[in-house]
């Protein structure tokens, strides 16, 4: 498994977390903001898996804002 060191916390943290669950389809900004704020809080490893959860909840945060622009527009 290939990890890199990203900042201060403990290595490898890999879970159910609120960040880990499938969140609603129509997610707000702040709430997918915070998935990813609390997935990354304390890691310094990062494994495969985690880095495509990560890549997966800032997809849903993209998600998120587009959906806010459309709907402020």
């Amino acid at each position: 498994m290939t990890s890199t060191s990203t900042g201060p916390g403990e290595p490898g943290l890999f879970g159910e977390t609120s960040a880990g669950r499938a969140p609603s389809p129509e997610l707000s900004v702040t709430a997918a903001n915070d998935a990813i704020r609390d997935f990354v809080a304390g890691r310094t490893l990062w494994s495969k898996e985690a880095l495509a959860e990560l890549d997966r909840l800032r997809g849903q945060w993209q998600r998120a804002v587009r959906a806010e622009m459309v709907k402020a527009a």
